[in-house]
């Protein structure tokens, strides 16, 4: 079925043709990975929207109200943290679905995004979170392994929570973990920020980082069975947009995958991206991807399977879902830390869930 969704969400003149039956299940799936009001979109450019029965455009039209409500929410967000940074000097820039939303790429519409992600330099962080904290953001994590492992190990700050709005707030210092086996220079990313028009004080990553840090964020840190169908249509829309926007572009973006070690993880994504989204990535870019022979042979299969979206109604069955799933989560376990500091923290965790109100509490 994950042909059916992509087909439907790549050619939308073929939703209307398809079964009763397929289109509700490719509906339900597309409400699960948060796609729905994309979607809807995607019909509305194409002019189809129209010509769809009317239970299906009131399905659409549900998510797209609460999807245009969530991008009203996001953007207020982004002007009340301007609000506690003012005066402070500290740049507020957007990383990921805040950054997608304030540029108006076309992917955003439609787009749901749970929180909202700021990198700033390493040093302005602590200036950060109690100006933040000063305006309402309270940490989520009280426990004190926890916040060790936050800001001893990883690459942001422990999430911040807004006690009114309820809006959740993560800083970043980096794109990676500090003790993963990749760490691309923060300098460089920051060297290279862009001004976001049309909102003086707000900034984003230029478009080759952007999309690196969206390569990133599902091959090492991404959770494939939940987002990473979504997390990779991201990544097909933005190659597309920046590719008619930006001269040079594939050449530019390999160059940068270079300069910032990033080379492999975008090969694994060229390679998902041409095969999942027919993505038009040029001959020689995919030349150079398809040359990591283990990656294609072991990797992609994996990611194959791991981004079948789950069928509503047959919970347990799809078993090859769920193991690639667990390899792929293993692997960005090993890929974010090394195994000295690895299997300790796996080990407090299954602990954790273990103890009183955990998992064993069940039985």
């Amino acid at each position: 079925m994950t042909t059916a969704l992509l087909t439907a969400w790549n050619r939308p003149e073929t939703f209307g043709k398809m079964p009763i039956g397929e289109q509700d299940l490719i509906l339900r799936q597309l409400r699960m990975l948060g796609l729905l009001a994309g979607f809807g979109t995607r019909l509305e450019q194409t002019d189809l929207l129209s010509g769809q029965p009317a239970r299906i455009q009131e399905i659409i039209t549900g998510a797209r109200v609460i999807a245009t409500d969530q991008e009203r929410g996001l953007r207020w967000e982004v002007n009340r943290i301007q609000r506690a940074f003012f005066g402070t000097g500290l740049p507020v820039i957007l990383l990921k679905g805040a950054a997608y939303h304030l540029l108006n790429l076309p992917m955003a519409k439609g787009r749901i995004s749970a929180d909202v992600d700021l990198l700033l330099p390493e040093k302005d962080l602590p200036l950060a979170e109690r100006c933040l904290r000063a305006h309402g953001w309270l940490a989520t994590l009280p426990d004190p392994y926890d916040q060790h492992y936050y800001r001893e190990w990883m690459h942001e700050l422990p999430p911040l929570r807004h006690q009114n709005r309820f809006t959740e707030l993560d800083l970043h210092h980096a794109i990676l973990p500090r003790t993963g086996r990749l760490t691309p220079d923060s300098s460089r990313l920051l060297e290279q920020i862009q001004p976001v028009p049309g909102h003086p004080g707000v900034w984003t990553l230029c478009p080759e980082d952007l999309l690196l840090h969206a390569v990133v964020h599902l091959f090492h840190d991404g959770d494939f069975q939940r987002m990473g169908l979504r997390d990779l249509l991201d990544l097909d829309a933005l190659f597309r947009h920046f590719d008619r926007q930006e001269q040079d572009f594939p050449e530019r973006l390999m160059a940068r995958a270079g300069a910032l070690n990033l080379k492999r993880p975008l090969r694994h994504a060229l390679r998902s991206m041409e095969r999942l989204c027919h993505t038009p990535i040029p001959d020689w870019m995919l030349y150079l991807a398809c040359r990591d022979r283990v990656g294609r042979m072991i990797l992609d299969p994996l990611v194959y399977r791991a981004l079948l979206p789950r069928h509503p109604d047959q919970k347990g069955r799809a078993w090859f879902r769920s193991w690639a799933g667990w390899c792929l989560y293993v692997r960005s376990h090993w890929l974010r830390m090394p195994l000295k500091l690895l299997i300790p923290h796996l080990w407090r965790k299954w602990l954790r869930r273990s103890g009183p109100g955990g998992m064993m509490a069940n039985f």
